[in-house]
C-alpha cells in the first residue's frame, strides 16, 4: 500500500469523523442522543435534550429526533371503519387524533412502548368506539332541546336514530372522547392530547337509500314552499301597485269633478248655465247616428 493512499485513507476518516460529531436540530423539533443503545443523560438523570441549533457530539453517538409540533394521524384505518351504536345500527367512520410530544416527557414517548404511534392508535380508538357505542344526550340536554324545537315528535323522531343524533351531537361526541382520553392517559404516552376528531359518519347501507328520499322529499318540499312564497309575494305586490293605480284614478276624477263643479257653479252664477246646457245637448244629438225621442204618455207612465 502506498503512502498517498494511507494518507488519503486517514484524511477521510478525519472528515467523517468531524462530520458525525457535529448534528443539526430543525425548528420545532428536539434530538436525544444514545451511546451504544442506551440514553445519554445529564448529572441529575434526566435525558440530555439538544435543542434547535448545532450541537456537538462523539461520533458514534446515535440521534433521535422528536418532532414537538401538532401531530395528527388517522384512527381509522382502511378495513376497520365500522362501529355499532346503542341501537344495534353499524355505522361507518372517520376520525382523527391530534397530539403534541411533551418534551420534559420524551423518556415514555421514545422508550416507553416498542410501538408508540400503534399503541395510541389502538387505545385511543377503543375510547371512541366506546363513546359511540354509548353515546345518549344527556336528559338536560334533551329538555332544552325540546324547548328549542316547534313540536315533541320532531325530538323522538331524531332521537329514534342514533346516527342522526350522533350527526347533530357530532361537536358534543368530539369533546367527551377527547376528556375521557385526557382523564385516562394523562402523560403515560409522553404526549398533550390535543382533541379527538369524528370528521366523518356515513349512513349504514340499509338507511342509506331511505336517507336519500327523506333529504329528496325534505329538498322537494322546500322548493314548493319557496315557489308558493315567491308568488304570493308577487300578488301581493301586484294588488299593492292595482291599489295604488285605483287611488290616484280616484283623485284624478275627484279633482275632474271638482274642476267641473266650480266650472258650473260660475256658469250659474252668470246665468247662462241653461243655454249652455241647450248648447251642449244640441251638440252630442248632432255627432249622435240614433236618436231615441219618448212621447209624452210614456213620460207620464216612466217620468
Amino acid at each position: 500500500m502506498s503512502t498517498e493512499g494511507i494518507v488519503l485513507g486517514v484524511l477521510l476518516l478525519v472528515v467523517l469523523g468531524i462530520a458525525r460529531s457535529y448534528v443539526y436540530v430543525a425548528e420545532g423539533a428536539v434530538a436525544v442522543l444514545t451511546r451504544f443503545g442506551k440514553a445519554v443523560r445529564d448529572s441529575q438523570g434526566k435525558l440530555r435534550l439538544l435543542m434547535p441549533g448545532l450541537h456537538r457530539k462523539l461520533p458514534w453517538d446515535h440521534v433521535l429526533r422528536v418532532c414537538i409540533k401538532e401531530q395528527s394521524i388517522e384512527l381509522t384505518g382502511d378495513e376497520d371503519r365500522t362501529v355499532m351504536t346503542n341501537d344495534g345500527i353499524a355505522i361507518r367512520y372517520q376520525s382523527a387524533l391530534r397530539f403534541a410530544p411533551l418534551s420534559d416527557q420524551l423518556e415514555n414517548y421514545l422508550f416507553g412502548l416498542a410501538r408508540p404511534m400503534d399503541h395510541m392508535v389502538g387505545t385511543f380508538t377503543c375510547l371512541l368506539r366506546n363513546e359511540i357505542a354509548n353515546f345518549r344526550t344527556p336528559v338536560r340536554e334533551a329538555s332544552q332541546l325540546l324547548v328549542q324545537t316547534n313540536s315533541a315528535e320532531q325530538l323522538i323522531d331524531e332521537s329514534l336514530g342514533a346516527y342522526a343524533l350522533i350527526r347533530r351531537e357530532r361537536r358534543a361526541l368530539n369533546e367527551r372522547v377527547t376528556d375521557c382520553g385526557k382523564r385516562l392517559v394523562g402523560d403515560h404516552f409522553g404526549v398533550r392530547l390535543e382533541a379527538i376528531d369524528v370528521t366523518d359518519f356515513e349512513p349504514p347501507d340499509e338507511l342509506r337509500e331511505a336517507l336519500h328520499t327523506v333529504v329528496q322529499a325534505k329538498n322537494d318540499v322546500d322548493t314548493a314552499l319557496f315557489v308558493a312564497e315567491g308568488e304570493c309575494q308577487q300578488r301581493l305586490l301586484a294588488a299593492q301597485r292595482g291599489v295604488e293605480i285605483a287611488q290616484e284614478r280616484a283623485r284624478a276624477i275627484e279633482v275632474e269633478m271638482v274642476d267641473l263643479g266650480s266650472k258650473l257653479a260660475e256658469l250659474q252664477d252668470n246665468q247662462v248655465l241653461d243655454d249652455y246646457v241647450a248648447r251642449r245637448r244640441a251638440e252630442v244629438l248632432l255627432e249622435s247616428r240614433q236618436v231615441y225621442v219618448r212621447s209624452a204618455a210614456e213620460q207620464k207612465v216612466n217620468p
